[in-house]
């Protein structure tokens, strides 16, 4: 793997390593960074298959491209777009599998995003997403200020319920949690400067201090990375 998807990596599962992706399939990375996800699945759709890597980030696609290339992929079927990720510009019956990790929680819009993911799969389709979500309450005082100070994967997470009630309403059904992981105070710390200092500063000391009065280690933490797979594209509501 080129060192620059690699330092540019701060997803929170492997949904390539659950996808059951097969060669020949059509995959659209939602929020593909610097290209790990693409790599990766690059490699098990074969040169019969197809990538596509959507990011909202220009500088992040650039970085991307040059990941494929050092990966010496540079003559498959990778395609990168600029694109936010509730208007993909693909069209209707698209792709075989949507991928996307860690990156959904930090769409304001998460119904948007879903509902396009929905769109552009073929029916049967599926998604794979590792993502953050809540496992707890967190105070609205709190929570707002993450909000506007970090622009990592801490301030965009929701409530588990939530999420799921999201994914459900777009119109996915046989949804499955394939593994999940409760995020240390040392991982979300990292989280919360994701994909990297260059891109996202990192938490101040008033917001260490405001996240260690109201969890101290012993209770933290609250916050659960949740790896899902989710398949059966049916009807546009979910059943």
């Amino acid at each position: 793997m080129p060192e620059v998807a690699l330092n540019l990596s701060r997803g929170c599962g492997n949904p390539t390593g659950f996808a059951n992706l097969q060669p020949g399939d059509v995959v659209v990375d939602f929020g593909c960074g610097g290209g790990i996800d693409v790599i990766l699945a690059a490699h098990k759709v074969g040169s019969q298959g197809r990538v596509i890597g959507i990011d909202g980030a220009p500088q992040m696609i650039e970085r991307a491209k040059q990941a494929v290339a050092e990966a010496g992929l540079q003559d498959r079927n990778i395609e990168f777009r600029t694109a936010y990720l509730d208007k993909t510009q693909l069209p209707d019956g698209f792709a075989d599998v949507v991928i996307s990790n860690c990156v959904i929680n930090l769409c304001p819009d998460k119904d948007a995003v879903y509902e396009e993911a929905f769109r552009i799969l073929r029916f049967g389709g599926r998604i794979a997403i590792s993502d953050i979500v809540l496992t707890e309450n967190i105070a609205p005082e709190l929570r707002e200020r993450f909000r506007s100070t970090w622009a990592g994967c801490l301030g965009g997470a929701i409530p588990e319920e939530d999420y799921w009630q999201t994914v459900r309403e777009a119109g996915f059904a046989d949804i499955r949690i394939v593994a999940r992981h409760l995020l240390t105070p040392e991982e979300l710390e990292a989280m919360a400067c994701c994909p990297g200092e260059e891109f996202t500063p990192p938490p101040s000391n008033e917001d260490r201090t405001m996240w260690k009065e109201k969890w101290p280690v012993s209770s933290s933490p609250r916050q659960n990375q949740s790896n899902c797979l989710l398949t059966e594209r049916r009807s546009h509501h979910a059943e």
